[in-house]
């Protein structure tokens, strides 16, 4: 009897290990299987990673252009503004100049020959 109830529990032992040998296996499968997603959303990740840093440097060119662009515009117009006002400064001077009594008075003689 001593040698059916070892027996027995070798025999719960065995069904046991291969129970665990199952789960193992599975757990291993299931492992593996999550290491390959990892992988190709890993790959997916680089490759979306290379389209977005190739389409900034794109839109940092063009920024860069339209800066120069902007930059070459703004001295443009600082250079007319520029003009603009030694123009103005001429015209106040010769409106202050033509206000005076000694224009108005050269005016007269100038109209009276």
């Amino acid at each position: 009897m001593n040698y059916d109830s070892e027996q027995i529990d070798q025999n719960d032992e065995d069904v046991d290990l291969a129970i665990e040998r199952e789960l193992l296996a599975s757990l291993i499968t299931k492992l593996k299987c999550e290491i390959d997603e990892s992988k190709n959303h890993n790959t997916l990740l680089e490759t979306s990673k290379k389209v977005l840093v190739e389409k900034l440097k794109i839109e940092i060119a063009d920024f860069k252009n339209k800066n120069k662009t902007l930059i070459e515009a703004n001295n443009k117009l600082s250079k007319e503004n520029d003009l603009l006002f030694a123009d103005l400064i001429k015209s106040k001077a010769e409106l202050k100049r033509r206000d005076s009594i000694k224009y108005a008075t050269e005016m007269e003689l100038e109209c009276a020959k």
